[in-house]
C-alpha cells in the first residue's frame, strides 16, 4: 500500500513517520492538550534497559555457526566421475527461451544436491548419469504457477556443464580455513578467516546500534507514559480518528487489492469485533501520546523553525511517495503537519535529556 503519514506510535511505540495501511489525517476539532494531561518530570527521566548491545566474540561465533555455515556450506572435491541421485554437483548452466538467455537463468560454480527438488522438475534428474566434464542440454518446461509470469508454463533449454562432484564437509568454527573464506566471501573483500570474523562483528555491531536506538526510543516513550497522565480525551476525537482510519483502510484495500473489509478479516482470521477493538486501542494510544507531546511542546514553547521544518517536509515527501508538498498538504493540512513536527521536536528534546543506562550498569 502507499505509505501514509502516521503520527506518534506504531505498534511497538516508536515515534516517527511510518508506512501504514491507513491515513491518520486528523479532524479539525480544536482543544488545549494541557486540559487533558497531567505532566510529570519529563526532563532527565531515568530509563534502565537490560541489554548492553555490545558484540562479543561469542556473538560472532554463534552467528557464524548458526547462520554462515547454513547459508554457505563447505565442500571438498571428490574422485567420483558419474552423477547419481544424492550427489552434490558443481555445475555451470545457462537457460535459454526461444534461443535467448533469460534473466536469472545463468550461473557458474553452483553446487546442487541431486534429488533436493531445488530446481524445476527434470533439471536434477536430467543430470543423473552425466559424467564430469559433460555438457547436457535439458529441454524443460516451467510450472504454470511459477513466480515469474514471463517464464510460467514456458518451454526452455538449460545447457548444463558438470564441473565436478563434491562432498559436503562438516565445517566448525575452529576449522574454518582461509580457502573457505575465499571461496565464499572474496566478493565481499574477505580473504582470511580473521577478515570474515571482523566483517561479521562489524555487521552485528551496526545491527545492534540500530536496534539500540529503536529500543531506547521505545523505552523512553514507555517511561514518558508512566510519569505523565492522560486524564481524559477530547470529546468525540477518538471516534473521529477511528472512523477516518477505517475509511482510509477500506479505500486502500479496494484500490490496491480489490478486497472489501470482510474479505480482509477472513484472510487474517479476525472477527469484526476483534478488528474494531484493535484499531480503537491503537488510535487511543496514538491520541494519548499526541496529547502528552503537544502539552510538552506547548509548555516548552517549541516553535516550528523554517529550516528544520523544510527538511522534515522533504523527508515525508520522499518516504511517503508524495508527488509534491502541495499533495501532502492537500491530504493532511499544514496545521496538522506542523503539529506533528512540533511533537517530534518535543520527543527529541525528551530523548536528549533522558538518562539511559544499559546492561550491567542498569542493574546496578
Amino acid at each position: 500500500m502507499k505509505k501514509k503519514l502516521v503520527i506518534l506510535l506504531a505498534a511497538v511505540g516508536t515515534l516517527s513517520i511510518l508506512g501504514g495501511c491507513g491515513s491518520d489525517k486528523k479532524s479539525t476539532t480544536e482543544y488545549d492538550a494541557s486540559d487533558y494531561v497531567t505532566l510529570g518530570d519529563y526532563k532527565g527521566m531515568e530509563v534502565k534497559m537490560d541489554s548492553n548491545y555490545e558484540v562479543t566474540d561469542e556473538d560472532v561465533k554463534n552467528y557464524i555457526e548458526t547462520t554462515v555455515f547454513n547459508m554457505y556450506p563447505a565442500y571438498e572435491d571428490s574422485d567420483k566421475t558419474t552423477v547419481e541421485n544424492g550427489d552434490f554437483v558443481n555445475i555451470d548452466y545457462e537457460g535459454l527461451k526461444d534461443g535467448v538467455a533469460f534473466d536469472g537463468g545463468t550461473a557458474q560454480g553452483t553446487v546442487l544436491e541431486i534429488g533436493s527438488n531445488t530446481f524445476i522438475d527434470g533439471f536434477e534428474s536430467g543430470l543423473i548419469g552425466a559424467n564430469v566434464g559433460d555438457t547436457v542440454a535439458l529441454n524443460l518446461t516451467f510450472p504454470e504457477n511459477y513466480q515469474s509470469t514471463d517464464l510460467a508454463g514456458q518451454a526452455v533449454v538449460f545447457n548444463v556443464t558438470v564441473n565436478k562432484i563434491v562432498n559436503k564437509v562438516d565445517m566448525t568454527y575452529e576449522t574454518i580455513t582461509d580457502q573457505y573464506v575465499i571461496d565464499n566471501f572474496s566478493s565481499w573483500g574477505y580473504e582470511t578467516v580473521q577478515d570474515l570474523k571482523d566483517g561479521i562483528k562489524e555487521q552485528l555491531t551496526q545491527s545492534n546500534e540500530s536496534g539500540k536506538e529503536q529500543d531506547t526510543q521505545t523505552a523512553v516513550i514507555e517511561k514518558l507514559q508512566e510519569i505523565c497522565t492522560v486524564n481524559s480525551l477530547p470529546d468525540g476525537v477518538l471516534d473521529e480518528r477511528v472512523k477516518e482510519y477505517k475509511e482510509e483502510m477500506e479505500k486502500s484495500l479496494k484500490e490496491d487489492y480489490n478486497m472489501g473489509i470482510e474479505e480482509y478479516l477472513t484472510a487474517i482470521n479476525q472477527t469484526q469485533e476483534e478488528f474494531d477493538t484493535e484499531i480503537t486501542d491503537y488510535m487511543k494510544q496514538n491520541l494519548e501520546m499526541e496529547l502528552i507531546l503537544t502539552a510538552i511542546a506547548d509548555k516548552e514553547k517549541i516553535e516550528v523553525d523554517e529550516e528544520g521544518y523544510k527538511e522534515y517536509i522533504n523527508s515525508i515527501i520522499s518516504s511517503g511517495n508524495y508527488e509534491s508538498e502541495d499533495a501532502l498538504m492537500e491530504e493532511y493540512g499544514e496545521d496538522y503537519v506542523k503539529s506533528v513536527y512540533r511533537n517530534n521536536k518535543a520527543m527529541d528534546m525528551i530523548r536528549e535529556n533522558a538518562v539511559v543506562t544499559y546492561g550491567d550498569s542498569a542493574a546496578e
